[in-house]
């Protein structure tokens, strides 16, 4: 399900604006200071934005896949961090969404929606990330209880959540000994650490969490148990085309910064884009820019239609490209700038810093090589002859 075109374009428009007047002009200050804007945070929720990807029984705008990716990528011109913390949100809602039960939908998607809740998902840890199957978190049943013991790390928004979504160990089987369990802040033995001081996204709130003998009711699990490899694998592919969004956005913002200093910087008596070197680097970007987006927008696709082994692959395909495309198109702007481009005075070295963990989180690079090559060994090129609806269209 998804908005109607007349609803989509309407909030597009609204998250346009709101992106241009006042998360961009606080960009540089939410990076100085580190820490969510919980104004912004709040004007976000009036807008809508974290409804999205709730289903309307629960005081959502319905279970929307697209709209929000889009979102991520507008927000994302303005403020990596911010728009982090806002697809972080609708990652999180997701496992409730698809495995929560009655009780848990109805107790926690409703605050989702109105902005009253930050949930987080909390995969990572020492010796499991990437590799989710390598987590050791361990959630023992007492009765009708779970008792956790873990820590976890890397964990976004972390610091300043409500509620965690925990991929713990509830057998020694590595796929299927995992069960994902909802966890609220304030259980007794949970505890979260500062955020941590990045390079980049630093606006978006970042640290561990510890469990020591957590004790929660069984009915906070999802699914059943030894569902959470699955659970996590389904999270993960929408996480992905949301960090890549992300990295889209950022991309774009940081090419239009260094275009429009190139048209105004003048050297050896002409404008530096007039300068062939200079004219056919900015030209490459734009056209691997283009190319970028166009798989993003396929997989995007295939994420609502198709939620199949091959749309996992695009989605590897499509972080892959776009964060390290991101990495490129950053890098080349700082340089693009010149000694201006080291001042945070101007804001590609902002970029240029948010844009490094896109190629690290929700899979490194060498990661989605890794899950790209496996099924290009297992089922060979995932694409078929050049789709003729797109000249109809």
């Amino acid at each position: 399900m998804s908005l109607d075109r007349g609803t989509r374009a309407g909030m597009l428009a609204a998250v346009e604006r709101f992106t241009a007047e006042r998360v961009a002009p606080r960009a540089a200050a939410i990076d100085e200071s580190g820490e969510l804007p919980r104004d912004l945070w709040k004007e976000a929720a009036e807008l809508g934005l974290f409804a999205l990807g709730v289903p309307e029984e629960y005081g959502g705008l319905g279970r929307d896949i697209v709209t929000p990716l889009l979102i991520s990528e507008l927000l994302a011109r303005g403020s990596a961090s911010f728009s982090l913390s806002f697809n972080n949100t609708t990652d999180a809602a997701v496992p409730i969404i698809m495995e929560g039960s009655e009780a848990m939908k109805r107790r926690y998607l409703p605050k989702v929606a109105k902005g009253e809740m930050i949930p987080c998902i909390a995969i990572t840890e020492p010796t499991g990330g990437s590799d989710m199957a390598g987590i050791r978190t361990a959630a023992v049943r007492e009765g009708d209880d779970y008792v956790i013991n873990g820590r976890k790390m890397w964990i976004t928004n972390a610091p300043v959540g409500d509620f965690f979504t925990v991929f713990c160990r509830t057998s020694a089987d590595r796929h299927k000994g995992l069960t994902a369990i909802v966890v609220d802040r304030g259980t007794k033995g949970l505890t979260t650490g500062k955020a941590e001081p990045l390079i980049g996204l630093r606006g978006s709130p970042t640290g561990e969490v510890v469990f020591d003998n957590v004790r929660v009711p069984v009915a906070n699990r999802l699914g059943e148990e030894g569902d959470g490899f699955r659970i996590g694998a389904l999270t993960l592919d929408e996480s992905r085309l949301h960090c890549a969004a992300v990295a889209l956005g950022v991309a774009t913002a940081a090419l239009e910064h260094a275009l429009a200093y190139a048209k105004e910087r003048v050297q050896f008596g002409k404008p530096i884009i007039e300068h062939q070197g200079l004219m056919f680097l900015v030209s490459e970007l734009a056209t691997e820019l283009a190319a970028a987006r166009a798989l993003w927008e396929k997989s995007a696709g295939l994420l609502t239609s198709d939620h199949s082994r091959r749309t996992s692959n695009y989605a590897a395909m499509t972080k892959l490209l776009c964060s390290d495309l991101c990495m490129k198109v950053t890098t080349e702007a700082v340089q693009i700038f010149g000694a201006n481009g080291l001042s945070r005075s101007y804001p590609v070295e902002r970029l240029m810093r948010d844009a490094k963990a896109f190629q690290i989180y929700d899979g490194t690079s060498q990661i989605q090589k890794w899950l790209i090559g496996r099924q290009l060994q297992k089922s060979g090129l995932p694409y078929g002859p050049l789709d003729p609806s797109v000249a109809e269209a």
